[in-house]
């Protein structure tokens, strides 16, 4: 027991030194605090009568071509101490297993988008819990028609190699797609320490590797290196560098000021290689080009409230910074990787994922998209992010078990089973939130004032 209060204590610290928040750490209780604007889909009000273990409802949603619904179920765990609780939902021929935190207590949100095919009106949905009770009574159903124009130009911004990955693939997997990551993502986990004696030279090398990462394993989802750019700024210091705009900001373990050796990993010409100072002004010039050149009509990038990474929550803020200086048209799509301490989505691979559970301030939506992912994306997006250096064993760890050794994970960044990327991102739907330029703008606001508090 000691061990494990140790290591989850090294794991808070290290996260909150990488600016990765634990907010939803406790929101186990009380309901989610989302805010649905009034054009956030069509709502409507359902009733669920008591069945053994769980509750039954009728479909009947007015939307025609709808992609996304999601329902408004309260639950609360039980003890099983048989691990996460979770909700079979089923209609007609299809069953769902939707994985909750430990402790889930309030209301929480489905997503019943996989069982679109099985909705037609009158259809019968069963909600059987396991760990969890679920409630009779009435409860919320929003329908989504977004009808996204996921054939125009899509830009995916990624704060770390991986993001796009991780957030992202299916959406952008042989789409007319540009994958700028911001960061080289020279920081974090030392994962090649025995290989190097000087700390800051193991990372400058990790940061032009990951950055390489950044630039060709999109390929495998049908997107070239030429439509891929790494900027080469530095990981773990988005927030320093907003603090003062103009001021130069070195490396987190070493005295480079300088973006451009992570740059030299690019094939692409989006933007230029040469010398260039890490700063914030030069990161948000850097973006308005991009916006220019690009000219997407969908831009994807990470929720800065639900996304606890400060890297990613700054990356937004750059991004809606730079839409200051560019008045082009697009559709925002918000993604979040670091969600409850990194347990979310819960469950194994394969399993669709409610809403990210959010006991904080009442959050603004103005729309949710579940993109399908079917089983062969789901597996090319699982062998992408395996072809991320910094997502799989080090060669000393794999070298460790090919000689017997059972020690494969390191103690300053646990790589446990509930973290792992390879369980929570191979999933049937990747989930977005929708705002357009308006409604993001607002939320970058309202999270900066919030962060003064």
């Amino acid at each position: 027991m000691l061990r494990m209060n140790l290591m989850k204590g090294l794991r808070v610290a290290l996260l909150a030194m990488l600016g990765i928040g634990t907010a939803l750490l406790g929101a186990g209780g009380g309901d989610d605090a989302y805010r649905f604007g009034g054009k956030a889909g069509t709502s409507q009000t359902v009733e669920f009568r008591a069945i053994p273990g769980g509750v039954r409802w009728t479909w009947a949603a007015p939307v025609v071509g709808w992609d996304t619904a999601l329902l408004g179920v309260r639950l609360k765990a039980v003890e099983s101490g048989a691990g996460e609780p979770w909700v079979e939902v089923s209609a007609g021929a299809i069953h769902l297993h939707q994985h909750l935190e430990r402790g889930v207590q309030g209301l929480r949100w489905l997503n019943l988008s996989g069982l679109r095919s099985q909705l037609a009106e009158g259809a019968t949905v069963d909600l059987l819990g396991h760990g969890v009770e679920l409630e009779a009574g009435s409860g919320p159903l929003r329908v989504f028609a977004n009808r996204l124009d996921l054939k125009g130009r899509i830009l995916v911004l990624a704060p770390h190699p991986d993001d796009a990955e991780i957030a992202a693939f299916g959406l952008y997997a042989q789409r007319n797609a540009t994958i700028v990551t911001v960061t080289c993502g020279n920081a974090g986990d030392s994962n090649y320490r025995d290989q190097f004696g000087d700390p800051a030279e193991q990372y400058r090398f990790k940061g032009y590797l990951r950055a390489v990462d950044s630039v060709t394993v999109p390929w495998q989802g049908g997107i070239p290196p030429a439509r891929c750019f790494n900027l080469g700024y530095f990981d773990a210091r988005l927030q320093t560098m907003q603090a003062s705009p103009t001021e130069v900001v070195s490396e987190l373990y070493g005295p480079n000021t300088d973006v451009s050796p992570y740059r030299q990993a690019n094939l692409g010409r989006l933007l230029g290689t040469g010398p260039r100072t890490n700063t914030w002004a030069h990161l948000v010039e850097d973006l308005v080009k991009v916006l220019e050149q690009v000219k997407p009509t969908l831009v994807v990038m990470p929720h800065p409230v639900l996304d606890s990474h400060r890297d990613h929550a700054f990356t937004a803020v750059a991004a809606v910074e730079a839409l200051r200086r560019w008045k082009g048209r697009a559709t925002f799509l918000l993604y979040t990787n670091h969600a409850n301490e990194n347990l979310y989505p819960y469950g194994p691979a394969g399993t669709p994922a409610p809403l990210p559970p959010w006991g904080g301030r009442e959050l603004a939506v103005e729309g949710v998209y579940a993109h399908p992912v079917n089983p062969d994306l789901q597996r090319r997006k699982l062998f992408a992010l395996e072809s991320m250096h910094d997502l799989r064993l080090s060669p000393s760890e794999q070298g460790s078990c090919l000689s017997g050794g059972v020690k494969t994970q390191r103690d300053d960044y646990p790589r446990v089973a509930a973290v792992d990327y390879f369980r929570r991102a191979p999933r049937p739907e990747e989930l977005f939130f929708v705002f357009q330029r308006e409604g993001v703008t607002n939320l970058i606001r309202d999270f900066l004032e919030n962060l003064k508090d």
